[in-house]
């Protein structure tokens, strides 16, 4: 089992703000850049969940992966991802109020052995831990950027 986290201060947003921008299926695609496609199989809004395929690009022998998974959420503090097919990935937005913005924390915990058997003994972790957090690292920056971006074309259109 690998599991990073990362940690983001997304300067003059709200939690509702980013948490829109994170349960935006398409805008995923846009954030993570393993993430080719997302397809919304069903939603249950009294729930706060949904089934989701996605297809991640892994490289190498692996290619695209199709996973298959559900997505939990409780607006505005969290959004739950859960691959369960056909490998073990599960990645969790946490968004806290912060003065004049939002603390968001990513994590990603990823288990190879589902898909790998005893041949995930052999990978070399910390390679996958520098990837995961990669991702982690660029998606923060996107909705960082992004967020600076909103403000700012709300003081043009204020001004």
């Amino acid at each position: 089992m690998i599991s990073v986290s990362r940690r983001a201060y997304i300067e003059s947003s709200s939690p509702e703000e980013v948490f829109e921008s994170l349960s935006n299926p398409n805008r995923i695609c846009q954030l993570l850049p393993r993430m080719q496609k997302v397809e919304l199989l069903d939603q249950n809004m009294e729930t706060s969940s949904a089934r989701m395929i996605t297809y991640m690009s892994l490289g190498g022998i692996f290619g695209t992966i199709r996973c298959e998974g559900n997505l939990t959420w409780t607006a505005p503090g969290e959004i739950l991802f859960k691959v369960h097919t056909p490998v073990s990935l599960e990645t969790r937005w946490t968004l806290s109020p912060a003065v004049h913005g939002t603390d968001l924390q990513a994590t990603m915990t990823l288990d190879l052995e589902p898909m790998l058997g005893p041949m995930a003994a052999f990978v070399p972790k910390q390679i996958v831990s520098d990837m995961l957090a990669g991702e982690l690292e660029a998606a923060l920056t996107a909705i960082r950027e992004d967020s600076a971006h909103k403000v700012l074309r709300e003081r043009t259109i204020a001004a």
